[in-house]
């Protein structure tokens, strides 16, 4: 998604990566799943990692071509599993409105803040430590 029109009539922009206002979701039910798939694709490498055997990384890699190692091959496959396994999640840094992405579709679905305005509540740097209930 490259931009997503929100009902206070602001537009969202998602065309660079760090953004303050998006964050993914991973929903409690999927998160055993996530899990054992990272997990899958780390023990082979880390068993052939320990026992020093190349030849098993490769198996367990395939073979690469001479421009990708194994580093990068785990990061590839981590990153399709976070991808198949998270939603996205906006905040409308106009009016604070959450748009939440519907599991395994391209739709979203809003939700309004009981108290009006943006909050930064996705960033990580917002440094707003206030407990709201």
């Amino acid at each position: 998604m490259s931009k997503l029109g929100c009902r206070c009539g602001h537009v969202i922009v998602d065309q660079t990566d760090s953004l303050p206002y998006k964050a993914s979701l991973l929903r409690d039910e999927a998160e055993n799943a996530f899990w054992e798939e990272v997990h899958h694709e780390l023990k082979p490498l880390m068993e052939a990692a320990e026992s020093g055997d190349k030849a098993a990384i490769a198996d367990a890699y395939g073979e690469l071509a001479p421009w990708v190692n194994a580093t990068d091959e785990l990061e590839s496959r981590i990153s399709s599993i976070h991808a198949q396994r998270m939603s996205t999640v906006y905040e409308c840094p106009i009016c604070g409105r959450l748009w939440v992405q519907k599991d395994g579709s391209s739709k979203f679905f809003s939700y309004v803040p009981d108290e009006g305005g943006y909050r930064a509540i996705l960033s990580v740097a917002s440094g707003d430590s206030e407990h709201f209930d």
